[in-house]
């Protein structure tokens, strides 16, 4: 038989006397008590909190519309100064990207140990921006948290890239003061060695500007705008790829002789250029909060171990749904990785397959203008996919 609906409801053995939270509870009430920690979206804590997670919500939507009327908007140029160093950044990337295969098999690696050298990125994209970024979240500097790494970062991608640019000339230059012959193996072997050294430099600095350019860009936005100064932030990449491809496609060595007599030497001059630039005009326009005057970090968290104890912590408590995301995201990297780094050189062996059937015989240095043509075609394919990229982000 049902309940009288006038009699009142009497709990039964199984159910407590306690009150169960309802829509009709007050708000106050329901958002104090202690959140369920079974939630599929979060793995069981060590450690249960006490006391209420959140306070009044009334004060608490008060404060945030006066936080963010605080928060004065900002206009376009703005925007453009403040995300336009990753524009800079791109320029070198995109260097490596399209050239750096092709100039790597110049002096003479076999492609067999080219995905050991390539390695580099993913390696230091996984180590090196989570540790700058916590690096830099301890920084107390006058200057600010994230302009020390910039600094540092684009000035050491600035080194490297050059340095690998010149590679051949250095070592060869330094092993011949003692007598060495620029073509005898040895010295051809140490020009790779000290290539490979480099490339790993170069990948580290460049995760490295990085890291504190993507953390620039959100401290000193307003929060109601970090949207936008990520769009921004993606167009300026998109744009600088487009302009690094579109001069690679050309013949600089032909028109700015001064800069190089290789497309590598010229490209890595004119990145180089603009990475400086870039930041310096970004950290020049935008100032960052002195860190200085901010409390002083909790001592013993900025350490290397302290630094990979919470990675693989961070890891073991994964929830389900994150973990999926990152698994696909792993595989998809596997895919989009070896296109990243050899579309340049496919299709310059694809341009140039054609060429040595019909000519045998070639010098080598026919050879060699047909690869730096191949390379240039190359870096046309990748301008292409920047331009398609763009468009359709």
């Amino acid at each position: 038989m049902g309940e009288d609906e006038g009699s009142p409801h009497r709990p039964s053995a199984g159910e407590s006397g306690k009150p169960k939270p309802s829509l009709e509870t007050p708000t106050t009430e329901r958002v104090s008590r202690p959140v369920n920690e079974e939630s599929p979206l979060l793995s069981p804590s060590q450690e249960e909190e006490e006391g209420p997670l959140m306070g009044d919500p009334t004060s608490l939507d008060d404060d945030h519309h006066k936080h963010f009327q605080e928060q004065e908007s900002k206009g376009l140029w703005y925007m453009v100064l403040l995300t336009i160093s990753i524009g800079g950044l791109q320029l070198a990337w995109a260097v490596e990207l399209s050239n750096g295969t092709p100039y790597l098999l110049s002096l003479g690696m076999s492609k067999s140990l080219m995905a050991l050298v390539w390695i580099a990125g993913p390696l230091s994209g996984a180590l090196v921006q989570p540790y700058v970024g916590m690096l830099s979240d301890n920084c107390r500097s006058k200057w600010g948290k994230r302009v020390p790494f910039m600094a540092a970062g684009a000035a050491a991608t600035i080194i490297s890239l050059l340095a690998l640019a010149w590679v051949r000339e250095v070592v060869g230059g330094v092993l011949g003061l003692f007598g060495a012959d620029s073509e005898s193996r040895g010295v051809k072997t140490t020009i790779i060695v000290v290539a490979v050294l480099f490339v790993y430099v170069l990948d580290f600095a460049i995760n490295t500007v990085q890291a504190g350019i993507r953390a620039f860009i959100l401290d000193c936005c307003p929060s109601h705008q970090q949207e936008t100064a990520n769009a921004m932030a993606s167009r300026i990449t998109g744009i600088g790829s487009i302009v690094t491809y579109l001069a690679g496609y050309m013949d600089l060595p032909k028109y700015v002789w001064f800069f190089g007599n290789t497309q590598f030497k010229v490209l890595s001059v004119i990145a180089c250029v603009a990475l400086g630039g870039t930041v310096a005009l970004s950290i020049g326009t935008v100032h960052e909060r002195d860190a200085s005057l901010q409390d002083p970090p909790a001592k013993g968290k900025g350490g290397l171990f302290a630094f990979f104890k919470q990675v693989f912590h961070s890891i073991r408590r994964l929830p389900p749904q994150t973990r999926k995301v990152c698994e696909v995201q792993f595989f998809a990297w596997i895919g989009f990785f070896p296109q990243l780094f050899y579309s340049s050189s496919y299709v310059g062996d694809i341009y140039v397959q054609p060429y040595l059937e019909a000519n045998p015989n070639m010098t080598p240095v026919e050879i060699d203008r047909l690869y730096a043509k191949a390379t240039r075609v190359g870096t046309f394919a990748l301008l292409i996919y920047a331009i398609v990229s763009l468009s359709t982000n």
